[in-house]
């Protein structure tokens, strides 16, 4: 019974500190050989509960631009960027792909 405590614990302490942000628009994307296969997206409003180490300045998610899901990912971006369509993003809690970034999660454009 405790272990299904501390794996419900674990859980949901992950997502408490995972970023958000709703509504915003796309302001900025970056991607080039400088930075590997990493898509970077800045957006108008500041993510909320945004981690301790997310000390990017102007970026704010990365993700892998080169995967299944990735090539999905900056299909969205770009679009909602092109047609300045408001996004809702979040993230993972974690800065693995870019060093002060937070990794990106989900995006949905409106």
């Amino acid at each position: 019974m405790s272990s299904l405590f501390l794996f419900i614990f674990i859980i949901f302490s992950n997502l408490t500190f995972a970023s958000s942000v709703n509504p915003t628009k796309i302001t900025r994307i970056l991607a080039g050989p400088g930075f590997g296969n990493n898509v970077m997206i800045a957006v108008s409003n500041k993510p909320k509960d945004a981690p301790s180490y997310q000390a990017n300045a102007i970026y704010n998610y990365a993700f892998d631009g080169t995967t299944e899901t990735g090539k999905m990912t900056l299909s969205l971006a770009l679009a909602a960027y092109a047609a300045q369509k408001a996004v809702w993003l979040g993230g993972t809690a974690t800065c693995t792909l870019y060093d002060g970034i937070e990794n990106l999660k989900h995006i949905v454009v409106q």
